[in-house]
């Protein structure tokens, strides 16, 4: 349990029994058996000061007798007062002009009631005071403070309480049942019965009885129900004694208004009654509670049971003989305070120990029903409670005493159910009460939520509900990281011994303070709390010293890790948004003063170490410490307790917090979690663009050795060389050291790598293309050698096995990866960059990646042809093996022939003298050489048919290479091209047909072998190539002496069947041309024979205007061929306006036939006669 209200005997010991009070504004009235009215003035409390009451006024001769009862209708300025079994009517103001209510005779139950109520749709302040008496209800109304009607009804039964539950609907009561009576038709409605078994069946709780039918009574209670109850306006509810019977509460309130509708808050007195009562109270939001002996429920204004809201029916510890209210609270008193009320037997409910506790006054949270406190109010028996202005104030009263319950600040209440963990119970509190404002309630609503997340999840291991707890109030993803363990949270972690050893602080003082004899009682002018021995077996058992559940760490990084990716998400929107800040709700510690620390060491018994270890503590450690409100007596003066907040100390304030900075917290906290969890998610966070911190994540990902989410984390930030750096660092470990060892890996990155990072790729790129380069060359000495075990020694050496080979990819597969493909990194690299990189290590990747570039990207650039000539040359003179030396040769002749981007002259430059004559002469036809390119073919090479696929080749270029061929062939060598044709045909490798074997070697037989090869050869040119080889020219060529052989005849037939074909084609055109040129004479005869006479009354058909001898003009032939009509005579000036005219015309024509199909428009009609034709020429006279 905790302190709800502290007590205090505002009047004690008065000289004359009190019978009736009632309280409005400033106001306490009370009602003595004498008959006098004591008028007092309330002092509210203020600060520290406690609540006094002053006489400011007495009525000595008020009554004839007791007043039995006092109701106050402040809207129409009314005092009711029932004295003598009668209802007389005072002026408040002036506590006079008595108007007797004679039809009122015989009354002891009143009830009253002020609010709105709607008559013909217009909302009217309404207030109601119904009396019984003599089996007859009197119902008196007031409309806006003017007396309206007075209503009566018949009563079949003793009414032993009435109430009104809304302006048109009285509940009553009976020593049997629960009835309604609608107003002002007089209806009369059965409810059900007035026995606690039927308000148990209707309540749903079949077993439910006192306190002790709910193991979770206490401040547990059953938990928060439904919503806030809305505390629309204070009631009142008293019981008036009768003989023999109960009476009822009578109230003044709205419904539905705001509080000032309520006129009164009345009861009437009597002495306490050993009879069970019945009574009916009214409660905060238009609800009632009827009771039975300790058994209660709640209806609605229409009188209809509030099954959602409450459903158990409320059990108190005692038979209540009157209930009052508050905004969070039910208070009942009880005329015994010694024995509890008899129990049905249950297995749900406990026997109570001890049964000789004593308390009168029982206060009940209203939403959960539990019980908050019990007090004992020592200097004599309460007999009656009631609430004042608003429901704030609270009063007991007894035969000479009153007592003022004070509530204990809402803040101070928190503190005390937060101790006890009762987070729900807590948030029922703050939203039941209405002493704070709307602002402060929302605000304490939103610290009880936080520190209730916090709860949950350290506490209860309710990792979800704590985390969706977060989210809705806005909480920074920092307030979870928190709760994790220290390797996950790192710098942001919480000391959790600290905190449990808070919690258990709180638990021994909680312990001392009830084994204190002081805090036995809370002495307030007499007033004390329960004993001790009602305390133990109501103490809840989350106020034992216990230590927290064992968390779970797994099940909740589990929880934070699906927490923190959906947060993620949300920040990635955010940031696709462009937003820079988001708005958070931020927990900031208040700092607390010297005093207040000096405080708690004095009265929690902490050491100085202690209170040193929480100075210095984080401040998002989450500690806080309540202090419980103590018991005051008159010893402390009138003062009130000082409260002291430790759970609450702090507030939440909005902020906002950079994008950025946030993205890296949860970045890397969720890459903590996916270490600890479920590493196989790593890399899917790391590979994506991320924010986490590289410090942190870079120790964190090499403590457990995963180096792939690691490089996968330096790609992310740009961080390439540190990647790279690492690659290659584990690639030269050992292979039970690393998974990364071997090239492969570094050249896989080299991929990922964009293209302004070109100097990275060439850098790192050269220590697998070496290792490539030496596992090759080991590879070929290895073949050349012959040994077995020295192979199997090298690969054992150099890599291993096949398996392991694919982890050292070989030069060439290396250079088709990273720099001869298509991804738009390796299209952007600079080439010559590349190029000449390539031919530092070797000219065969050299021209791997050169040939790539060409055939594929179809490159034109010179330079990187010179590039490819150089390359092959080199390889070329490199290679030692000649049948590759051949296919080089092949190629590079190949490329020589098709390129056209590469300089003649540098390529020229390079060759060698002695060798390669076939490549110099492809160079030199790129030059337009082909004579010096002719003599290395036939005099170096040894080639004839190789020249004449050269003269083939180069016919478009060179007209006459056939003829420059035919000259080498019957003419010496040059002396600057080296003769390698002699020197074979002197060898016997180069010999004629027909030549016999025996040779001599002779100067004189080298010629002569070479002039019959060449002659033979220029014969065949002859024939094959006639029509390519004039005959001036050949003629003029052949030796005099050459032999006239077949091929001579065929070459000289073919030259005279084309100068014949020639001839005859030059006749047939001269013919065309001389009848052409007929045609155009005749013609020319045809329009010189044409005239036109000018005469001085010629007029110009355009302009009607006369056409005069120095005038010029202009002559249109008729329309059509043949046309009998003379031509016409016009203005040069008027034809020329015409001329424009048709043009317009002919465009406006040209853009209809233009048109889209289906689209008719006509054309233009362009008079002939105004359009010149070439077939009249213009005659002047």
């Amino acid at each position: 349990m905790r302190n709800a209200f502290t007590v205090r005997a505002v009047l004690k010991q008065l000289p004359v029994r009190i019978e009736s009070a009632t309280a409005y504004g400033d106001r306490l009235l009370l009602g003595t058996a004498n008959g006098a009215l004591l008028v007092y003035q309330v002092t509210e409390p203020t600060g520290d000061k406690l609540p006094t009451l002053s006489l400011v006024d007495t009525k000595k001769a008020f009554a004839r007798k007791a007043i039995e009862y006092l109701g106050v209708i402040k809207e129409a300025g009314v005092l009711v007062c029932l004295a003598d079994s009668l209802v007389t009517l005072y002026d408040l103001h002036s506590l006079s002009n008595a108007t007797p209510l004679n039809n009122t005779r015989g009354a002891h139950v009143i009830a009253m009631h002020t609010g709105v109520d709607h008559i013909d749709n217009i909302p009217t302040l309404v207030s109601k005071v119904a009396i019984y008496g003599k089996r007859r209800i009197v119902v008196l109304e007031w409309r806006n403070a003017e007396f309206f009607k007075t209503f009566e009804y018949s009563s079949a039964e003793k009414i032993t309480a009435m109430q009104f539950a809304s302006p048109g609907l009285l509940t009553l009561s009976t020593a049997r049942e629960f009835l309604t009576l609608q107003i002002p038709c007089g209806q009369w409605d059965d409810l059900f019965p007035a026995d606690t078994s039927s308000l148990r069946t209707l309540a749903g709780s079949f077993g439910a009885g006192s306190i002790y039918g709910r193991p979770d009574e206490g401040v547990h209670g059953p938990g928060s129900k439904g919503g806030s109850p809305d505390a629309s306006g204070p009631g009142q509810q008293q019981s008036a004694p009768g003989t023999g019977s109960a009476n009822a509460t009578a109230s003044a309130g709205g419904t539905g208004g705001s509080s000032s509708m309520w006129g009164s808050w009345t009861l009437g007195l009597a002495g306490s009654s050993t009879e069970t009562k019945t009574t009916i109270s009214r409660m905060p939001g238009e609800r009632l509670l009827l009771c039975h002996k300790d058994i209660g429920v709640f209806i609605n204004s229409a009188g209809k049971l509030c099954r959602q809201e409450y459903a158990e029916p409320m059990s108190f510890m005692r038979a209540p003989s009157g209930i009052t209210y508050t905004s969070s609270y039910a208070i009942a008193i009880s005329t015994d305070a010694g024995s509890p009320s008899p129990q049905p037997s249950s297995t749900n409910r406990p026997p109570m120990s001890p049964r000789d506790a004593k308390f009168n006054v029982e206060v009940r949270n209203i939403a959960t029903q539990a019980l908050v406190q019990a007090l004992f109010l020592s200097e004599e028996q309460p007999l009656h409670v009631f609430n004042g202005p608003g429901g704030k104030q609270v009063w007991a009263i007894g035969m000479n005493t009153v007592w003022r319950l004070i509530p204990i600040p809402i803040q101070q209440q928190v503190e005390d159910v937060l101790a006890a963990g009762q987070y729900d119970e807590a948030l029922s509190l703050v939203a039941q009460s209405d002493n704070i404002l709307e602002s402060e309630k929302e605000e304490l609503t939103v610290k009880i939520r936080w520190l209730r997340a916090r709860w949950l999840f350290r506490e209860q291991a309710k990792y979800e509900d704590a985390l969706s707890e977060f989210t809705d109030l806005g909480a920074t993803p920092t307030e979870a990281i928190a709760l994790c363990p220290e390797r996950v949270a790192g710098d942001l972690a919480e000391d959790i011994s600290d905190i449990e050893s808070d919690y258990d602080h709180d638990a021994e003082q909680g312990a001392d303070r009830s084994e204190d004899p002081k805090s036995k009682e809370e002495v307030a002018d007499g007033a004390g709390d329960v004993g001790k021995k009602l305390l133990e077996p109501l103490e809840p058992a989350s106020k034992k010293k216990t230590k927290p559940k064992q968390v779970l760490w797994k099940d909740a990084l589990y929880a934070v890790m699906r927490y923190l990716t959906e947060h993620r998400r949300w920040l990635q929107q955010a940031i696709a948004e462009s937003k820079r800040e988001i708005e958070y709700v931020v927990r900031v510690l208040e700092e607390e003063d010297d005093d207040d620390d000096q405080d708690d060491d004095e009265d929690d018994g902490e050491d100085g170490s202690t209170r040193d270890r929480k100075a210095s503590s984080k401040p998002a450690s989450g500690r806080w410490q309540s202090k419980r409100q103590g018991s005051y007596s008159d010893d402390e003066g009138d003062s009130l307790p000082h409260v002291r907040l430790k759970r609450l100390a702090f507030s939440l304030e909005k902020m906002k917090i950079p994008v950025a900075a946030m993205a890296r917290v949860v970045d890397t906290t969720l890459l903590k979690v996916y270490l600890e969890c479920s590493p196989g998610l790593l890399g899917p966070l790391l590979r994506v663009k991320n924010h986490c911190d590289v410090e942190q994540s870079e120790g964190l990902l090499i403590e457990h050795k995963r180096y792939m989410e690691l490089v996968d984390l330096y790609n992310g930030k740009g961080l390439y060389r540190n990647a790279l750096q690492l690659l290659q660092t584990q690639g030269m470990a050992e292979a039970h050291q690393s998974s990364l060892r071997g090239t492969f890996s570094i050249v896989r990155y080299l991929l990922r790598l964009p293209a302004d990072q070109y100097e990275l790729v060439l850098e790192y790129a050269r220590w697998p293309l070496q290792i490539g380069l030496k596992r090759e060359q080991a590879k070929h000495a290895t073949a050349e050698d012959g040994v077995a075990a020295e192979s199997t020694n090298n690969k054992d050496a150099s890599g291993g096995s096949d398996d392991e080979d694919e982890d050292w990819p070989k030069p060439a597969e290396i250079v088709s990866m990273v720099f001869a493909d298509d991804r738009p990194a390796a299209v952007a690299f600079p080439r010559p960059r590349v190029a000449s990189y390539l031919r530092q290590l070797s000219l065969k990747l050299a021209v791997q990646y050169l040939t790539y570039v060409f055939d594929t990207w179809h490159d034109q650039t010179p330079a990187l042809h010179d590039d490819m000539v150089v390359a092959y040359l080199g390889l070329v003179e490199e290679e030692e093996d000649q049948a590759n030396e051949h296919d080089l040769r092949r190629q590079l002749q190949q490329f020589l022939r098709s390129s056209r981007q590469y300089s003649p002259e540098r390529a020229l430059a390079r060759l060698p003298d002695d060798m390669l004559f076939e490549e110099r002469a492809l160079i030199l036809s790129r030059l337009g050489r082909h004579e010096q390119a002719l003599c290395l073919l036939v005099f170096s090479v040894t080639d004839l048919t190789l020249a004449e696929k050269y003269c083939v080749d180069n016919i478009d270029n060179c007209a006459n290479v056939f003829v420059l061929l035919l000259g080498i062939l019957v003419s010496q060598p040059p002396s600057d091209i080296a003769d390698n044709e002699a020197e074979k045909i002197r060898t016997g490798s180069l010999r004629d047909q027909e030549e016999s074997s025996s040779n001599d070697g002779s100067q004189i037989s080298v010629e002569t072998t070479r002039s019959k090869i060449h002659r033979r050869f220029a014969g065949h040119l002859l024939s094959k190539y006639h029509q390519n080889i004039p005959a001036n020219d050949a003629l003029r060529l052949l030796p005099s002496d050459m032999e006239f052989t077949h091929d001579i005849f065929v070459y000289l037939r073919g030259q005279l069947c084309a100068l014949d074909q020639e001839m005859r084609v030059s006749n047939v055109v001269r013919n065309l041309r001389i009848g052409e040129d007929f045609q155009a004479k005749r013609q020319l005869q045809r329009l010189q024979s044409g005239y036109v006479v000018v005469s001085d009354t010629r007029t110009c058909p355009q302009c009607l205007k006369r056409i005069g001898s120095g005038t010029a003009f202009a002559v249109i032939p008729p329309r059509g061929k043949g046309s009998s009509e003379a031509p016409s005579v016009v203005h040069y000036s008027c034809w020329q306006r015409q001329k424009s005219a048709m043009k317009l015309a002919e465009a406006a024509a040209k853009s209809t036939s233009d048109s889209p199909a289906g689209s008719t428009h006509d054309e233009p009609n362009v008079d002939s006669d105004l359009t010149p034709t070439t077939r009249f020429d213009l005659k002047w006279t």
